[in-house]
């Protein structure tokens, strides 16, 4: 699976890794296992896309993704998720989906991209 997801219940830390070419299955299947689920209800996320190849994503499918979040009751909107990015298409599908929850009428959690691991891990923590 492109997407690996280790959790730290202490910290309240979902570390989600991507491999490999991601497909809309792929990220599917992950809000399916992991935003759906109220057990980790108040978790903050770090989203590392770094390894992932993000060529088969439009802004079109990350739309629907942020609508489909934002009416999830599972994600706490006081939680922080955050993208460890590289510069060029993983960043604009980043800033896009964050521009995209801006425009839907409900509050959704705080979203950040980050070109490092380590400021990513200091906003969360913050």
């Amino acid at each position: 699976m492109p997407i690996k997801n280790t959790i730290n219940q202490e910290e309240k830390i979902i570390y989600s890794i991507c491999e490999g070419l991601m497909v809309r299955e792929d990220f599917d299947l992950y809000v399916s296992r992991i935003w759906s689920h109220y057990k980790y209800y108040g978790f903050n996320e770090l989203f590392d896309t770094v390894q992932g190849d993000w060529s088969e994503f439009d802004f079109g499918y990350l739309f629907s993704v942020a609508e489909t979040a934002a009416k999830l009751k599972t994600i706490d909107t006081n939680s922080k998720l955050a993208w460890v990015v590289l510069e060029g298409k993983q960043k604009e599908l980043t800033d896009f989906y964050r521009s995209a929850k801006l425009l839907l009428p409900v509050k959704s959690r705080s979203l950040e991209a980050f070109y490092l691991y380590d400021e990513a891990m200091q906003w969360l923590k913050a």
